[in-house]
């Protein structure tokens, strides 16, 4: 019961529900632009919904076994990262900061009591009677870190899985296909949060008492996410090298962890490490990005595949996207009207002579739906180039 009673606080969060409806019109959107592009969408599939509640509830879960009977946060650390989440996801509902929101609280939460001129958010906290016992600050690094994990393992699991491409322009305005991969869950995290706030004004709240204070079990939204347009590498690529690097920093994390246990005056240090480390790793991930000399341009001697619908002949051919189709059936083709006039010339079978991004050649062939060339699944650039 009191479980229950815990799951119906999360559920009731605004920014859960904003979240939804971002993560909604995230798809929406997306599989507009596709039909724009292409005519039909490659990925019908609404894949950012099912990332959403498959990566929140078992990343949930796990945190919440491992660390719920452990961790606790201030009622006012709660209120102001439940109010900066909504108040992001509604004002810069482009953009996802959920390292930046989590540090910043927290940072915020530390210093208060400490700093004169915060003193004023002392007297609002007191004034909307948001009173409550302190807490360890190291809690508040050690859910950083874990925010660190669960982002590692989110874009390892789910980013550049679906190569939903966008056009831009390049420096000699060529047409450049760019891949964006913008997602983000929130995840029901078991903590518990000291102090009689919540006695007074909720009293079906479960509570626990420990050392003669009161103790408020509530599942938490914790927000996860990340915007971000790979330019010149594989997308797939580019997540997987992204998380070992936030891996890499999650362990540094729980090293400053460690030393906070022993050390509190390193705990405020810590965050910021964190924060600077999160941001330093995107920067080197975009940079390396930047530098490829690959682009998944227009090119005239064939044609550039920039996205493969899944369930189609194509997801069966050992095409990439970045690939450039030479020949088909052994017809050379330059741009769509042609390619698709090849693939006529048999109506059961194809066979493609193909360059991939390392300048490497390759021959793939499969059957195809009959006298349904169109159906093939290959997305290219519609026109000509200009």
């Amino acid at each position: 019961m009191k479980l229950l009673i815990a799951l119906c606080f999360y559920l009731l969060q605004p920014a859960l529900w904003v979240g939804v409806i971002r993560t909604y019109l995230v798809h929406r959107n997306r599989v507009k632009r596709e039909r724009q592009l292409f005519s039909s969408a490659i990925y019908e599939d609404f894949y950012e919904g099912r990332h959403f509640v498959r990566s929140g509830l078992i990343l949930g879960v796990v945190v919440s076994i491992v660390f719920g009977g452990f961790l606790s946060v201030s009622v006012q650390w709660l209120f102001l990262y439940e109010l900066l989440i909504l108040v992001g996801l509604l004002i810069f509902p482009g953009q996802l900061f959920p390292v930046t929101t989590a540090g910043l609280v927290s940072v915020v939460t530390i210093l208060v009591p400490h700093v004169p001129q915060l003193k004023p958010f002392v007297t609002w906290f007191n004034n909307i009677g948001l009173t409550a016992l302190k807490v360890n600050p190291l809690n508040f690094l050690i859910i950083l870190t874990l925010i660190v994990v669960g982002s590692c393992v989110f874009l390892h699991v789910n980013g550049g899985k679906f190569a939903s491409p966008s056009l831009a322009r390049n420096q000699r305005n060529n047409r450049v296909a760019v891949y964006k991969f913008n997602e983000m869950s929130i995840i029901p995290f078991l903590m518990l949060v000291p102090g009689n706030w919540f006695v007074s004004r909720f009293p079906f709240i479960p509570m626990f008492q420990i050392n003669g204070h009161s103790y408020a079990v509530l599942i938490i939204p914790i927000l996860l996410g990340l915007k971000l347009t790979v330019k010149r590498s594989v997308p797939r690529s580019f997540f997987i090298r992204l998380s070992k690097s936030l891996m890499v920093l999650s362990g540094l994390g729980i090293v400053l962890v460690g030393i906070g246990y022993v050390a509190a005056k390193t705990i405020l240090p810590g965050i910021f490490i964190l924060i600077l480390g999160y941001y330093l790793s995107i920067w080197l991930a975009k940079h390396e990005d930047n530098r490829q000399k690959f682009e998944y341009s227009e090119v005239m001697d064939g044609i550039r595949v920039i996205g493969i619908q899944p369930e189609t002949p194509a997801a069966k051919m050992n095409l990439q996207v970045g690939d450039v189709i030479l020949t088909v059936n052994e017809i050379p083709v330059a741009n769509e009207d042609e390619f698709y006039r090849a693939l006529s010339t048999n109506s059961t079978y194809c066979r493609f002579k193909v360059r991939d991004r390392n300048d490497q050649l390759k021959i793939t062939e499969t059957a195809i739906f009959k006298n349904s060339p169109h159906e093939i699944g290959v997305k290219t650039y519609t026109h000509p180039i200009d």
